[in-house]
């Protein structure tokens, strides 16, 4: 039987763990997330295949010097849709945050994004990050 309830929880957990390892500059701790055949696009637009690349991906912007090497966000789940008891849909809205993890404020948020995610949840690994996709979101005009 499945118990969506529980699943969605599950779900959030691993989008709580997405921006823990975020704010932590965790590489290593965001791509266990990940299955090995992922496939993502990235905030920038770049499409990476495979855990491995991306794991130096996201070691280039974590690292000291990288570009997210200063930044905390926060993720704040929109949606989360089963497709399959196993396979589900989260949309969460990503927002720059202070160091206390409050959102930060103004007009215009750089950070700010919509980052969708395909997970695929099995017997060793339970839920895991196959497809995912950050995309920017501009100020309205």
């Amino acid at each position: 039987m499945h118990d969506e309830s529980a699943a969605r929880d599950e779900i959030i957990a691993v989008i709580a763990a997405y921006e823990k390892a975020f704010n932590d500059n965790d590489a290593k701790g965001m791509n266990a997330l990940f299955s090995d055949d992922t496939i993502f696009v990235n905030f920038n637009g770049n499409l990476v295949f495979g855990s491995e690349q991306l794991h130096r991906a996201q070691a280039l912007v974590f690292d000291p010097g990288g570009a997210l090497e200063n930044i905390s966000v926060r993720y704040l789940v929109e949606s989360v849709v089963f497709l399959a008891p196993d396979i589900a849909v989260a949309h969460t809205r990503q927002r720059s945050a202070e160091a206390d993890g409050t959102l930060s404020t103004g007009d215009t948020d750089p950070m700010q994004s919509i980052l969708a995610l395909v997970l695929v949840r099995d017997e060793e690994h339970g839920w895991r990050i196959r497809v995912g996709q950050n995309t920017p979101v501009t100020a309205p005009r």
